[in-house]
């Protein structure tokens, strides 16, 4: 009879084999870090490579992808937001900090009324994602629409789609998704939750793997706050069939991220993380600074998704290029101390190696 890890690294293995992959672990989709280098890095390495494409355009997702190309011949995935739909209220909310912020986006080099990033259009990227032949798509905040997801099937596209709750995760296997990401509490960056409200939507990881595996039936994969490979186990040995790893990659040298954020990164402990709205218009994950701080005093109450985002975006771009950490959004999930600035092919190396010694063997060799 098998024991437990026998049977999780069974499972493990079927999994990174249907995604054509050597080792069950992925990078996060993140925007403003996981760009091109990255998620090539990753897939180099024997992992799954995500490039991050939620705020590009279908011309850009298509410029990323050949970049990818150049620098591997491995498996990747395209990471994309599903679109949500704004209100007239969150708006206006999100115009009177716009007001607010005035001087701020000057000091920046912005102009006084600055044009809002609007969220790309949806057909368009999923267009270009389509002619691109990439063999996986992640989607983010719910998932894909019958007409889309029946498209990818007969393309023989892999799908995975991300839940914060067991009803959500049920919710994409309806939705015909090959695999469920949950993400857990201690994640960093927005909640992923699209079916439940934030309050029923903060489940920790290690009690969200079981039920969604088993309910589902379908391949987990574990997200959030995992940064070392005694953390993969316990997500393995919970029923997970991979991992994804956003903070943990962030100080990676091939990382997007702005230097001002990786080095801000080190200082940040597993209790100086929490959750805002400033930046997103959904709760989100962060090491909070000054500019959440100053808003939060003012008592000025952010627009919603994606009205918030919209508006903050160029500031946010403007804050990163001018290398001021005290503007930016520093998403950092419960893991951020465990996060280390080397190669991500030396990040990936060290989970494995750490798993192996504790499993006693080399399951992904």
């Amino acid at each position: 009879m098998k024991n437990m890890f026998e049977e999780a690294v069974c499972k493990s293995r079927a999994f990174a084999l249907k995604l054509g992959v050597r080792l069950p672990l992925m990078n996060a989709p993140m925007s403003d870090a996981a760009g091109p280098e990255l998620a090539a890095a990753v897939s180099n390495a024997g992992g799954l490579g995500v490039l991050g494409a939620g705020f590009m355009s279908g011309a850009e997702i298509e410029q990323a992808v050949a970049r990818v190309r150049s620098l591997t011949d491995k498996p990747f995935a395209v990471g994309v937001r599903i679109p949500v739909q704004g209100s007239s209220s969150s708006l206006e909310r999100a115009k009177k900090m716009a007001h607010a912020l005035e001087d701020l986006a000057l000091e920046l080099g912005l102009e006084e009324h600055y044009a809002w990033a609007k969220m790309p259009d949806f057909d368009e990227q999923f267009e270009a994602f389509v002619s691109l032949d990439v063999p996986v798509l992640i989607t983010s905040f719910g998932g894909l629409r019958e007409i889309y997801a029946e498209k990818l099937e007969r393309l023989d596209v892999k799908v995975l789609s991300a839940a914060t709750t067991l009803r959500e995760a049920k919710v994409l296997r309806a939705a015909d998704a090959s695999g469920i990401i949950v993400q857990g509490v201690e994640a960093a960056g927005p909640r992923l939750n699209f079916e439940q409200p934030d309050s029923a939507s903060q489940v920790g990881l290690l009690s969200l793997i079981g039920p969604a595996a088993r309910a589902t039936g379908l391949a987990v994969v574990a997200a959030g706050g995992i940064a070392s490979g005694a953390q993969w186990a316990a997500a393995m040995a919970a029923g997970a069939s991979g991992v994804m790893l956003g903070t943990a990659f962030v100080r990676a040298h091939e990382s997007a991220a702005a230097q001002a954020f990786k080095d801000q990164l080190p200082y940040t402990t597993d209790a100086a993380t929490r959750f805002v709205r400033t930046f997103e218009g959904r709760l989100s994950h962060v090491a909070a600074n000054g500019l959440v701080e100053a808003l939060e005093e003012a008592g000025i109450v952010p627009g919603d998704y994606p009205e918030q985002c919209e508006m903050m975006r160029p500031i946010l771009l403007a804050a990163q290029k001018a290398g001021r950490a005290d503007l930016m959004q520093l998403a950092a999930g419960q893991g951020a101390p465990l996060a280390t600035a080397a190669p991500a092919a030396s990040i990936v190396q060290r989970l494995e190696s750490e798993l192996d010694e504790l499993l006693g063997e080399s399951p992904f060799a």
